[in-house]
């Protein structure tokens, strides 16, 4: 399938055109490997490590994959609001403002977390 073609299709389903598609169907037009995972939670339920290459501690998290502790590295963003922060900036921001939905992206590979965000309402 030519690129520009998988372009358009994947421009569709970003707009949500795609979601009357079977979902066999869908994967079979976008064929890829998926590179990382997710943890949903809040700011209240994770606990940052004290430097850039320590551990993130998800509570609740005991049936996750890693088991609730997530390694960050020096390449891990932090990002509130649209905005890059960091780590210290997030680490205040979710102690002051408990309850924002957070998600941190990790690699499967190596469940090293690339970015940590949360939105703001």
């Amino acid at each position: 399938m030519p690129i520009r073609t998988r372009l358009m299709i994947a421009a569709v389903l970003a707009l949500g055109a795609g979601a009357a598609l079977p979902a066999e169907e869908t994967a079979a037009m976008l064929p890829g490997v998926v590179l990382e995972g997710s943890v949903e939670t809040s700011t209240d339920a994770v606990i940052f490590p004290g430097d850039g290459n320590g551990r993130l501690q998800v509570r609740g998290c005991d049936s996750c994959l890693h088991g609730g502790v997530i390694p960050v590295d020096a390449r891990t963003t932090y990002v509130i609001g649209g905005d890059s922060v960091s780590l210290r900036e997030m680490a205040q921001y979710a102690l002051r403002t408990p309850g924002h939905a957070l998600t941190i992206h990790y690699r499967l590979k190596d469940t090293i977390a690339t970015r940590v965000t949360v939105l703001v309402r």
